[in-house]
């Protein structure tokens, strides 16, 4: 499901009902860091689940053909090199992975499972026009791109962020409305956790009671509860993109 990034609530909003339910309005018991955390700690794990942060980013093609692995990318989609610029972009072409890819950078030659011009190998043998594929591998935070690449203007990323790292934090708007029921039981849930140990007492259990029924409510690793909503809000197909789905393959157009 797409969402307006200017329909993001705040994370006073969502923390102004947490801090009602677990009696701590003036954030004296836990801090207001705490409550903050635990929102973004909701978002990131409702991210791994049903990547619903979509990233883009141009990189100029660099000289040494080494990326650095984007902040806040967990999930990488699709890298493209492409000439132009991204404003006009002109002749493209994907690049692809490429099996223990290996090299020390730009024309420094390379090893992998299937090598260039390779021949005498009695089990892998690359296929005719291989040295065309445009591929890459990634090592240790870093994408290493083929010597091919080096024609091209461009690199475009396409991939899955963490919410946490790629939503507006810096204006406090980072939590979808279709997911605030469960961001705010969430964050219930464990401040509750972490209070219980320090002001519950045998014969006061407070903190528990709100625990517990916040955990019912949320029901992370079941389906009843406002976590799998929120998963299956956030993973379904706008109408409009469904129904043009079914229109493609009922023409055949993959």
């Amino acid at each position: 499901m797409n969402f307006s990034y200017e329909d993001l609530l705040s994370i006073r909003e969502v923390i102004a009902d947490v801090l009602l339910e677990v009696d701590d309005v003036e954030q004296r018991k836990l801090t207001p860091g705490y409550y903050v955390a635990q929102v973004k700690y909701a978002l990131d794990e409702l991210g791994f689940s049903t990547f619903f942060v979509d990233v883009t980013k141009d990189v100029v093609m660099p000289h040494d053909l080494l990326i650095e692995w984007p902040k806040g990318c967990f999930d990488l989609n699709k890298i493209w090199a492409y000439t132009g610029t991204p404003d006009d972009v002109g002749y493209k072409q994907p690049v692809y992975w490429k099996k223990n890819y290996d090299t020390r950078g730009k024309n420094t030659g390379y090893t992998a499972d299937v090598n260039e011009g390779n021949i005498t190998d009695p089990f892998i043998s690359a296929p005719s026009g291989y040295v065309h594929e445009l591929f890459f591998n990634v090592r240790s935070g870093i994408i290493y791109l083929s010597d091919t690449c080096d024609r091209y203007d461009y690199i475009r990323l396409q991939f899955s962020g963490t919410p946490s790292s790629v939503l507006d934090v810096d204006k406090i708007k980072i939590v979808p409305p279709m997911v605030r029921k469960a961001v705010e039981q969430w964050v219930v849930e464990k401040a509750a956790k972490a209070l219980k140990a320090k002001y519950d007492t045998a014969r006061d259990q407070k903190y528990r009671r709100i625990q517990t029924d916040a955990a019912i409510q949320l029901d992370e690793y079941g389906m009843n509860g406002s976590w799998h909503e929120a998963k299956m809000r956030l993973r379904k197909v706008d109408r409009k993109m469904m129904s043009d789905y079914i229109e493609y393959n009922s023409k055949m157009l993959y």
